[in-house]
This record gives structure tokens, sequence and C-alpha cells, in this order.
């Protein structure tokens, strides 16, 4: 089986940029439109390579006009920080990577974002998430509980077609593949930002051979395909019910192998790019 997020994960990795050049730093890094976002909100963004593969998926949100804290939804935020601080040349800019209590909460509204003194919360509508400081154990904080069950949002995540980020998939796949530009973390009219120029061929021209699929179907079935088949299919999300006997995916076909057709009859639904 493949290394896959089979439930949400317990602790995020979170970066933090703050300082008067927050913003234009991160415009130019990341695919989003990161001016247009407002206080208090947060949108999906990406950290491409030059060849446009995706580094890092992103929820950032503008939490001050000059601070701005990003979920990474796979990867380290170590690692995200070292890498960015190659390009900070004279910028007033500090990037702090943390590592943070991730607790699924009751609805918000989708995008939005609540600040308390020791955990920052963000709305996905039917739910949310609740980054919470671990230093902070005997803080106020310490006594939030999981409103929503984990398993119940992990599966409307799936559903969603919001995609988690395997280490395997990380500087792997195309904005396509995962259904970024429907998501809104890329943008072609916001000016150069790395990977950009083969993003846009992509999107005007054509030719992506990935697309992000839900499947469904018997535990045993898919664990034989996926042993079969691997070069067909990467899986991102899963998630079991209860007998285990049943399996639901979030993962990305690639439609140019020979063996995608064995998974046709198990994709339930295929999302935009």
């Amino acid at each position: 089986m493949q290394n896959v997020f089979s439930e949400a994960p317990r602790e995020a990795a979170v970066l933090h940029l703050q300082g008067a050049d927050a913003e234009r730093f991160a415009h130019a890094q990341f695919a989003s439109d990161v001016r247009a976002l407002p206080l208090q909100r947060w949108q999906w963004s990406a950290w491409l390579d030059v060849q446009g593969r995706v580094r890092v998926l992103l929820q950032l949100a503008r939490i001050a006009d000059t601070r701005f804290l990003a979920l990474l939804r796979g990867g380290d935020a170590h690692a995200l920080a070292a890498a960015l601080g190659r390009f900070l040349l004279r910028d007033k800019l500090q990037l702090t990577a943390q590592r943070m209590r991730l607790l699924p909460g009751a609805a918000l509204a989708m995008n939005e974002v609540q600040l308390q003194e020791h955990s920052i919360t963000l709305g996905m509508d039917t739910h949310s998430w609740m980054l919470c400081d671990v230093q902070a154990e005997s803080a106020p904080a310490s006594g939030i509980t999981e409103d929503a069950p984990r398993a119940n949002v992990w599966l409307h995540e799936l559903r969603a077609g919001w995609p988690w980020l395997p280490d395997a998939t990380l500087d792997a796949l195309l904005p396509p593949a995962l259904g970024l530009e429907h998501l809104g973390a890329v943008r072609f009219d916001k000016g150069c930002y790395p990977g950009q120029e083969i993003a846009a061929r992509l999107h005007f021209r054509g030719g992506n051979k990935r697309e992000l699929v839900r499947l469904r179907g018997a535990a045993q079935i898919i664990e034989d395909l996926l042993r079969n088949t691997p070069a067909a299919l990467q899986v991102l999300l899963m998630h079991r019910d209860g007998s285990n006997d049943s399996v639901e995916m979030l993962g990305v076909l690639n439609t140019a192998s020979a063996a995608a057709s064995a998974w046709t009859a198990l994709i339930v639904a295929r999302y935009p790019a």
C-alpha cells in the first residue's frame, strides 16, 4: 500500500511570514493572488518549482497587514522556510517554522479566520481547523476539544477534493493534477512567480495527463490494483469504513498509463483542473 494520508494529521506544519515585505514576497513566490487576500481570511495557495511542479500546497491566512500564516497540507515547514529563505535579499521579512496541534472544530464560514490567544481557526464551511500552540499546554487553549468527529471531517475533505500531499507526491505533480486552478491556488493574471510559465502553458494549450479523482471500492480489490498497477494511481487521501471492508480514496490518475482503465469502474467523481 502506498504511503498516504489515511486520517487527519494531529500536528500541523506551519510557516509564519512576518515583516513589512511579507505581502510582496509571498505574492512573488506563491501562485495565488496574495495581494487580494483580505485581513482575517485565508486562501488556497501553492509554491511551485521552476518546472511548474507543486513543492507545497498551502492554506495561506492573512493575520495582519504584515503577517501571514501558512498551513502546509503536507511537507516540512522548516524545509520550506530554508528554501524560501534563499530568495530573501534585502527583504524586511522573517520566516518562522512551527509545529502546532491540529484539531477539527465546529462549522465556520469558508475562508474565515478567527484569532484566539493561543490558537488560530481556519473556516472550512462544514467544519474548521484549529491550530493550537503546542507549548501552551497549561493555557486555556489546551482545553479545546474536537467539536467535529475527526473521521467525518476527513471524509468531507476527501469528497470535496481538497488534497493533503504525502511526501512521495511533493515536487512531483503539476497544478492541474491536483485541481489547483479550480481551488484558486494558481492564478495566471497576477504577474510572474516560479513555475508560472509551465503552469500557464498547460492551462492554455492543454497536455495534462493526470487528473484528480475520487474512487470507492472493496478494500481487497483496491489493494490488489495498487499492487498491480503502481504507475496508474497516486493516492493522496484514504478513508476506510467502520468494517474496514470498503475504501474511499482521493488520488491522481495517470490517464496516459496503460493500466488507467483498470480503475475506471471505481471512479465516483472527477475534479476540474
